[in-house]
């Protein structure tokens, strides 16, 4: 039997206290005290239920009660319905509890500064982001009106960078709007089947030109028994364009693009591989953070906001599924996910 509750180590405790009052009189005296005289019988019963009484009392009052505070204000902080269940309080189980309501504070709290963190880089990030193409527009305009506007050999070409930085910033403003969206899921899906291998061959399409110029090729292989998945078939393109349009900017010439549908029981398991330049292993767990640029000279060079991936994670976690990826520095890169097939 545990010793958890104020009636059980009272009990416990008269009992150790009765017994070792019985040694001491048969120490001091003898048998004969128990034997001769049977109300020393009922003094020993009385002494064991008085010290029970007392010992039930003052566990009760100074000891289990403040436990039960501390029990209850637990309780209160995790919002929970079993207050009303404290009388039948097991102190076998007020240190696992305590413990784990102390760990998950802490969790919390390092939760807290994470996401603190993530803020501040966040807001720094998009400061800098803007700042480039708002200087570059600046710079421009200055120009523009301190004589430029009439020199024919450079009023056009300005306005023609104006306006590339300010469409830049369009899309960065665009691509916030769309992570907003999912992160506030205030944008809803329209799950329907989809047929997977015609929205690659679309994306295919739409960024043919591209991959020519990078003399890169585009390959579908489809080795899975399903030709359709539930997903919402305008998000599911975004995530093929983004992360097609990364193996292009960052692959090799003469390289290839390899999209690949595997069977994996009820789901499809879906597959975009590279042979480019490859992601440092320092760099895979910032990947699809927003901003994050694993080359930030090269990736402001051929363009881009930084929020392609981040989009695609977020589009495939409205799926209620994770974007996972694995690459080699110049071997390349594999970035996979599944989705449930069609019914």
């Amino acid at each position: 039997m545990k010793i958890n509750n104020p009636l059980r180590i009272s009990i416990f405790l008269s009992t150790v206290i009765t017994l070792l009052l019985i040694l001491m009189i048969l120490f001091f005296q003898d048998f004969r005290f128990i034997q001769n005289d049977p109300t020393n019988i009922l003094f020993l019963v009385f002494f064991f239920f008085f010290i029970m009484v007392c010992t039930y009392m003052v566990t009760k009052k100074f000891f289990h009660e403040k436990i039960k505070v501390i029990y209850k204000n637990i309780y209160k902080f995790k919002g929970t319905s079993r207050l009303d269940k404290l009388n039948d309080l097991d102190i076998d189980h007020v240190q696992k509890e305590a413990e784990d309501w102390a760990n998950a504070k802490q969790n919390e709290l390092e939760q807290m500064k994470q996401d603190e963190n993530y803020r501040r880089d966040f807001i720094g990030n998009v400061s800098h982001e803007l700042k480039t193409p708002i200087f570059n527009i600046q710079g421009y305009v200055e120009t523009l009106l301190d004589g430029g506007l009439d020199d024919d050999e450079i009023n056009v070409k300005y306005l023609k960078r104006a306006n590339k930085s300010i469409e830049r910033m369009i899309n960065i403003v665009e691509d916030l709007e769309v992570i907003s969206h999912l992160e506030t899921e205030q944008s809803e899906l329209e799950i329907e089947n989809v047929i997977i291998e015609d929205v690659v061959n679309e994306v295919f399409d739409l960024l043919e030109m591209k991959a020519n110029n990078s003399k890169i090729s585009l390959q579908l292989i489809n080795e899975a028994s399903a030709v359709s998945v539930r997903a919402d078939k305008n998000k599911l393109q975004q995530v093929f364009i983004n992360l097609i349009h990364n193996s292009i900017k960052y692959g090799k010439k003469n390289g290839k693009t390899r999209v690949s549908f595997f069977d994996m029981g009820p789901n499809i398991l879906i597959e975009i591989a590279d042979n480019g330049i490859g992601i440092d292993e320092d760099s895979l767990p910032r990947l699809f953070e927003r901003f994050y640029r694993v080359d930030k000279n090269r990736s402001r060079e051929i363009g881009g906001t930084g929020l392609g991936l981040s989009i695609v994670k977020h589009i495939l976690e409205a799926h209620n599924q994770t974007i996972n990826v694995r690459s080699t520095k110049n071997v390349g890169s594999t970035f996979s996910f599944i989705l449930e097939k069609g019914e």
